[in-house]
């Protein structure tokens, strides 16, 4: 059998050494032209592809290897022109892009952080003002509260000193019987039959009032329904205060049976007999304003 001819230029006796190397690099990048190189050349990948298939790993690359993968290259036309390698990334434009997005990174953690500081000073701002308004309520409530004691205290010493002024309670006697006849001190005629009556009784069961002088009548009286008219008697105790207290309470206990009005005492008036007694004005003297006698008007 005739030997396989690859087109494989063969050197003669006067090609010198470095032609030889030009016609082997030559002969190595050549084509086959047959269609025997070109089946050998798809038997040797396909024995590649087994051999990965069967070791699970490309085969190492030898001299052999790649010189058949050039054969089948060149059989198949290949030569690898025209292939555009990749271009480089632009490193500018990608630290362009780095620094961008660390910016917009920093600014948004610049605003978190603004957020949560003004979350945490409205916080602040706001249990500050409930804690004003809490203090401001309890103060409010201590003042009230010592308004209301100094008030409280105020009316219990108003009403301790109008008992204090009150005068005292005396025995009443019980009977408005007239035993002795009352001498009345009149300068404007005699006194009405009640105002009368009603002397009789005190002169005659109160102690100590059959003593004392009793004025009547007088026209120079200001109230024209007392005085005047007949119908007010004053009874001067002078210091004898628990004689006029006395005077007081009988009349308080006979009321309707001695026909009284009113009773002046102490500078106080009382209207009734279950009533409050109500301080009057300053009258300028002991006298004028009963500190010395009790006034009493009888109802005509």
């Amino acid at each position: 059998m005739a030997p396989l001819n690859l087109n494989t230029a063969q050197p003669t006796d006067d090609v010198t050494g470095t032609d030889s190397v030009r016609l082997a690099r030559t002969s190595r990048l050549a084509a086959p032209g047959s269609r025997v190189a070109y089946s050998l050349g798809i038997a040797t990948v396909c024995v590649l592809a087994a051999f990965d298939l069967v070791a699970g790993k490309p085969a190492p690359a030898t001299a052999e290897t790649q010189t058949a993968s050039v054969v089948v290259a060149d059989a198949l036309g290949i030569d690898g022109a025209g292939i555009e390698a990749p271009a480089p990334e632009d490193s500018e434009l990608l630290g362009q892009l780095a620094a961008s997005r660390s910016e917009r990174d920093a600014e948004q953690a610049a605003a978190a952080a603004a957020q949560a500081q003004a979350e945490h000073d409205a916080a602040a701002a706001k249990a500050a003002e409930e804690a004003r308004l809490a203090a401001e309520a309890a103060a409010a409530a201590e003042a009230a509260a010592a308004a209301e004691a100094a008030a409280a205290a105020e009316a219990a010493e108003a009403a301790e000193a109008a008992a204090a002024a009150s005068p005292a309670p005396a025995a009443a006697a019980a009977s408005v019987t007239a035993t002795v006849i009352a001498k009345i001190s009149n300068s404007a005629g005699a006194l009405r039959p009640v105002a009368q009556a009603a002397a009789n009784a005190v002169v005659s069961n109160v102690p100590g009032a059959d003593s004392i002088t009793l004025g009547g009548t007088r026209a120079s009286a200001a109230d024209p329904g007392g005085h005047p008219s007949g119908l007010a008697v004053d009874y001067m105790v002078g210091s004898n205060a628990a004689l006029g207290d006395a005077i007081v309470a009988y009349h308080v206990a006979h009321w309707d049976e001695l026909g009284v009005d009113y009773i002046i005492w102490q500078q106080r008036m009382l209207s009734s007999p279950g009533g409050s007694w109500k301080q009057m004005e300053n009258r300028g003297s002991a006298t004028a304003n009963h500190m010395d006698h009790p006034h009493v008007n009888y109802r005509g």
